[in-house]
This record gives structure tokens, sequence and C-alpha cells, in this order.
């Protein structure tokens, strides 16, 4: 009698010939299959149920859940944006909010547009957006309301330097002295009235303050009736441009009650908004918490279904176990294998990749990991270089450019030699984009990269885009005179490419202010400081009328 066990029996041919694992599995899994068709079809029917209710889930419920919660939270981040807007005290503090607002409506609707298609919400949404543009407005004319009122003051302070300066240069007869000094009495009372209409917030107090200057203002020109001819004339000049700043129909007085007026607006355009907001925010979590009952509704149905289904996973758990017993053997005889697969991956890790002739799955397998190994490894190398070049000079990128200089300062480098950085910046180039387009402009930079890399030695040295349209260079082992002679070869290059550019204000073609910094053979400065004094170079070559070079030394 043969005593071999089964599964060697099978895994041979009758020419000795190895059978494949696939067709190993297949005799087995055609034995398991008698046994398992009698509860397979029940099972399939479970499963399949099962599936659709956990896809529902992942798909519909708990994302639906998932949008309308961030929605929430962006109608939070809104409102915070909102009430920056409305405390802006100054133009740019308003422009910064007026973005800040906007990017966060955007968002607001594109979480909106996730969530919901109803009607009600969308509509409640754009009208929150006109009402930030009202309030937009109500807030210009606040802000140019407080400035006219500060202009208005300061014209008043100096009519006060006006009448100072009267006091020391007139002559002023000693019986002239008495009334001079009641009219600068009067004068410094009307300024104290005046000053305080800018803290003023009831419109009651301001009539009685415009009332108070009135009389101050009458008791003014009074006085100065009594002046001799010249010193009346200095004087009435005075009298006049006050009253016109305090009395005229446009008055400070009436500049503040606008103030006022549009302040109260404005509270109630932004408390309006802020109930409009509260309104989306509950819609949304009502939206939410339907989500919610819906999620708890299929959960429990999944969990009855789930009972069922344990019934029939114990009926099936008895046949299969007739099942597993008969491939236990076969599961002995795949582990030996995969040992032999591991001990040919160690080989190949050691350099050896000789694979046996009579070839089965296992060692298809091998070949296949070590092909994908090789792909991974060169994808790997293509991402990591990718990942340091700019997408549109095909140059260094920032990232390139930072992990080269922390290399050049390491202790180990800095005291070889010197190290000069270039900071770059094309001149106008704003102006240039918005004359010619950013396509024009994103060429031109091209070019400029180009120009630049012509001139350094790609061996040692790097050229990189540091941002927008400014460029860095990192010279090894050269010196503050050789880097300021390698600066104007870069002047000199990208005033030969000659790209047209009509609004400069300094050239007809593009051109380049240069920052210089160098750090000296065993100097201990960091990455930041050097280039900060880079920058430093740099704003100094602006400044002093661009398209030239200027090394940090040079500065006085």
């Amino acid at each position: 009698m043969n005593s071999k066990p089964l599964f060697t029996l099978l895994s041979k041919t009758s020419n000795n010939r190895r059978l494949s694992l696939v067709k190993q599995l297949g005799i087995l899994l055609v034995i398991g299959l008698l046994l398992f068709v009698s509860v397979g079809y029940v099972l399939q029917t479970r499963l399949e149920q099962t599936q659709s209710i956990l896809k529902d889930l992942t798909l519909n419920t708990i994302p639906a859940m998932n949008n309308a919660t961030r929605s929430a939270l962006k109608s939070g981040e809104l409102m915070s944006a909102l009430e920056s807007l409305t405390s802006a005290t100054t133009p740019a503090e308003r422009r910064i909010a007026e973005l800040e607002v906007t990017e966060k409506l955007q968002a607001l609707e594109n979480e909106t547009n996730k969530v919901t298609d109803n009607q009600t919400v969308t509509m409640l949404l754009k009208a929150i957006q006109e009402e930030t543009k009202h309030l937009n407005v109500l807030i210009d004319q606040k802000l140019d309301l407080a400035y006219k009122i500060k202009v208005n003051l300061k014209k008043v302070w100096k009519l006060k330097i006006e009448a100072d300066q009267i006091n020391q240069t007139a002559n002023i007869l000693p019986v002239e002295q008495t009334y001079f000094t009641q009219w600068q009495i009067a004068l410094l009372q009307t300024l104290s009235f005046a000053y305080k209409i800018e803290n003023i917030e009831r419109l009651s107090d301001l009539q009685e303050i415009h009332r108070l200057l009135e009389l101050n203002l009458q008791n003014m020109d009074k006085i100065s009736a009594s002046f001799s001819a010249p010193l009346k004339k200095q004087v009435k000049q005075i009298n006049t441009d006050l009253r016109y700043i305090l009395s005229a129909p446009e008055n400070l007085a009436e500049q503040q009650a606008d103030y006022l007026r549009i302040i109260g607006r404005t509270r109630g355009r932004e408390h309006f908004i802020h109930n409009m907001i509260s309104d989306y925010s509950n819609i949304t979590n009502q939206q939410s918490l339907i989500e919610y009952n819906n999620l708890n509704d299929k959960i429990a149905s999944l969990a009855q279904g789930m009972t069922t289904q344990k019934i029939w996973f114990i009926c099936g758990f008895i046949l299969l176990s007739t099942m597993i017993i008969a491939t236990l053997g076969l599961y002995s005889y795949a582990v030996k294998r995969l040992r032999t697969l591991t001990q040919k991956i160690n080989l190949m890790t050691k350099g050896s990749h000789n694979l046996p002739s009579n070839r089965d799955e296992i060692d298809e397998l091998f070949q296949a990991f070590d092909e994908f190994s090789n792909t991974i490894n060169m994808q790997t190398r293509r991402l990591e270089s990718l990942s340091l070049t700019d997408g549109l000079t095909n140059i260094a990128n920032r990232r390139a450019f930072d992990q080269r200089l922390l290399v050049e300062l390491s202790s180990d480098k800095s005291s070889k030699y010197d190290l000069s950085i270039l900071l770059i910046d094309v001149d106008y180039f704003k102006q240039y984009n918005d004359t010619y387009g950013h396509i024009n402009g994103d060429e031109a930079l091209q070019k400029i990269a180009s120009s630049l890399e012509s001139i350094i030695n790609k061996k040692t040295d790097l050229v990189a885009r540091y941002g927008g349209e400014e460029f860095v260079v990192i010279l090894p082992n050269t010196n503050a005179q050789q880097a300021e002679v390698i600066a104007q070869q870069m002047k000199q290059v990208i005033g030969l490419i000659n790209i047209e550019h009509k609004t400069s204000k300094i050239a007809d073609a593009i051109t380049v202010s240069i920052g210089i910094v160098t750090r000296v053979k065993n100097g201990k400065t960091d990455a930041d400081t050097l280039m900060k004094s880079a920058d430093i170079a740099l704003y100094h070559s602006k400044t002093q009328g661009r398209n030239q070079a200027t090394h940090i030394d040079n500065i006085n």
C-alpha cells in the first residue's frame, strides 16, 4: 500500500512533474464546495444584505453627517470673520477682514453644495452674501467718516498753533492784550469742545456741544472786533476757518452724528447677519440630526439581520469544519513552500537572484516581488527628484535650496571655505504680469531662471526659485568680491535676453535687484540670519533705484 501523504501524491503527476498550487487548491475547493453548497445560498443572500447596508452607511449617511458638521463649523468661522470685519478701524484691516469673510462664505457655499440641495438653505446663504456686501459698504462709510473727523481735528489744532504764533510774533498793543487773552481763552474752550465731539456717543449731547460751539464762536467774533486792523485781520482769518470746520453744513458735529448713525446701522446689520448665520447653522444641525436618526434605524436593522445571520453561520461552521480538516494538510505544505520563499528573499538581499528552472506560482511571486521592488525604488527616486524641482522653471525649488544651505552651513564645511548667497528679485514684476499677462510672466521667469543657471558652475553652485519672482543662488567657495562679480554677470545676462517691460520705471526691459551676503570661513552664521542679511541687502538695492547688486558689507 502506498504510504505517501495525499497532498504529496496530488503534487506529483505521472511523469514526476510538479503539480501547480492552483490545481492542488482547485481539487480541494471542489471537495469543499460540495460540503458548502447547502448553506452557501443563504449566507450569500445575508452577506449581500449586510454589504448593502454598510455601503449605504459608508457612501451616504456618514458623509452626510460629516458634511453637516463641517458646515456648522464653517458657520462659526464666518461669524468670527464677520466680527473682525465690523471691528476694523483702518481700510487695510477692512480689506483683510473682507477677504477672510469672502473666503469663509465660499467655503460655506462649497459645504452647502455637498450637504444638501435644499432651496431654503441656498436662498439663506445668498441672503447672507448680499447682506455682507451691504455691511461692507456701511463699514467703508464709517471708516471714511472717521478719517474726515480726524482730518478736521488736525485742522483745528493747526489753527491753535497759528494763534500761538500770532501771540509770539504780532505787535499787540497793551490795550489789546486783555482782549487777546480773552480771545485765546475762548479759542481754547472751542478746541476743548471740538475734541470732545470725537468721543460723544449720544446725538443729544452732540446738539448741546454744537450749541456751545456756536456761542464760543460768536464770543470770539465779538472779542476780535476790538482789535486793531492788523491784528483783527489775522484773528478774523482764524475765526473764519474755525467756523467753517465747526459750523458749516458738514461741520464736525454733523460728521460725528453721521458716524454714530452709521455705527448703529452697522451693528444692526451685523446682528441681522448673525441671526441668519444662526438660522443656517440650526438648519444644518437639524439635517445632521435627521441623518443621525436614519443611521440609528439602519444600525437597528443591521443588528436584527445579524441575529438571523448568526444562526446560519453556526450551521455553516459545522459543515465548514469538515473542509478545514481536509485543508490542514495543504496548509502545512504551503507553509513549507513559503519558508522556501523567505529564504529566497533573504538571498535576494544578499545579491543572489538565481531561480530554479521548475518554477511554480510562488517562484513567479518571487520574481514579481523583485520587479515590484525595483519599480518602487525607481519611482521613489523620481518622486524625490520632483519634490526638489520647481514645476514652472525646472530649476531647484525652495525645499532643495533649504536642504543644500543646511549642508553648506554644517560644521564640517563651514571651516573649509567662504560661502556667498545671492537673493535676486525681478524689478516691477507685478506690473509686468498686469501688463503682459501671467502666461508671459511665467515665460519670463523661465527665461530668467535659464539665464541665471547659465552663469553658475552646476557642479558646485545652485540656482533655486525662492518664491514668486524671487531667485536665490548658493555659491560655495566664493568670497564677497567674487560674489559681486557673479552678481554683475547675472545682471548683464538678464539685460542681454532683453525681455520687454514697458511699465518698468527704470528701463524698457526686465531688470533685477540683487542682495549679496557672505559667510566667511569658520563663520557661525545660521541659515535664518544669513537669509535675513541677504534680504536687507536686496531691500537696499531696491531703495537705491533697483537694477543693481548690493553686498551687505557695503551698506553703511
